[in-house]
């Protein structure tokens, strides 16, 4: 026997005369020698204890179900703003990484909250004109004419229109569309202002000296849909892409295939500096929705004092209010 076995049994050998002295005893011998044993025992246990933990650990790892899909919803949602909980449940949100949808969805997505029985586009931007035009091919419209020109809306807007526009004309106001372009658009019309946006705007910086001209034609020569990231980056360094290029280029015409027109729930008027015109059409559930874009209106289906509850804020900016997304 070695050492240390000798040593763990020095307790019981010092008791051994003393036990063995009183037969009673014996029990508790029996009782030393049941934890001794234990005692010794132990380690191993514990080693081999420890292994089978492991391994059935990873076996348990192989087959674990996934999350409850319930508790990941409601952990979701908690990370979600009040406007992202009322946008339609088909609609795709932008990646973390795809910064370019985040932003037109926070400068022009308030239609995507639009009550009623209208129908929301199924994206933040429409890819080619091919989808947008099937797209705008299955929603019910109504086309009429004010002033002479066509003006064609999702037909639950262009109702709430003509009752503003009825109640316009008892006060001796007008609302009248600001070119064809004011109502309904299709993709090539998206191209056709964002073209002239780009174009012009990349003329006013390169005679300005903000751009040389070798830069100023590798952008133009993109393909409208491909200068959309280019055009903002430039914004986020001052060179500005509106019609005066004082203000961003979504405040006065939007991306390629992202323009509220396209979904045939927005209108351009002439009487949009009338506060009286704006209030008539808030009560028709038409709004302001793009910060500074002046003429521009957006149906909504709703009163004023809901907007919040679908998570839009008001701006109060030069006398008008707007509503954006929170």
């Amino acid at each position: 026997m070695q050492v240390t076995e000798l040593y763990l049994f020095k307790p019981y050998y010092l008791l051994m005369p003393r036990l063995n002295k009183s037969p009673r005893k014996k029990p508790l011998k029996n009782i030393y020698l049941f934890f001794l044993g234990g005692v010794l025992l132990l380690p191993g246990f514990l080693s081999f204890y420890e292994q089978s933990t492991v391994i059935r650990s990873h076996s348990i790892a192989q087959v674990v179900p996934a999350s409850n899909p319930i508790v990941d919803s409601a952990q979701l949602n908690e990370r979600k703003s009040l406007f992202e909980l009322n946008l339609p449940g088909q609609l795709p949100l932008p990646g973390e990484d795809d910064w370019v949808a985040q932003r037109l969805l926070k400068e022009n997505g308030a239609l995507f909250v639009a009550q009623g029985n209208v129908v929301h586009p199924p994206s933040i931007i429409f890819a080619n004109a091919s989808d947008c035009a099937n797209w705008q091919a299955q929603i019910k419209t109504r086309r009429e004419f004010f002033s002479g020109i066509p003006i064609e809306l999702q037909t639950e807007a262009m109702e709430a229109l003509l009752s503003a526009r009825k109640e316009a004309a008892d006060k001796k106001l007008r609302i009248t569309p600001r070119g064809r372009w004011a109502g309904r658009r299709s993709y090539r019309d998206t191209e056709k202002i964002w073209s002239r946006r780009v174009h012009s705007g990349l003329a006013f910086w390169q005679r300005r000296g903000k751009l040389s001209a070798r830069e100023a034609t590798r952008i133009r020569m993109l393909a409208p849909a491909g200068q959309v990231k280019e055009i903002l980056q430039l914004e986020a360094q001052g060179l500005f892409f509106s019609m005066d290029f004082s203000k961003s280029v979504l405040y006065s015409g939007t991306a390629p295939g992202a323009s509220q027109h396209i979904s045939m729930l927005a209108l351009d008027i002439n009487e949009s500096d009338q506060a009286a015109v704006r209030t008539i059409l808030a009560r028709h559930g038409w709004f302001q929705t793009v910060i500074s874009d002046l003429p521009h209106f957006t149906y909504l289906g709703t009163t004023q004092d809901r907007l919040p509850t679908l998570g839009l804020k008001k701006t109060v900016k030069n006398r008008r209010v707007y509503w954006t997304p929170d």
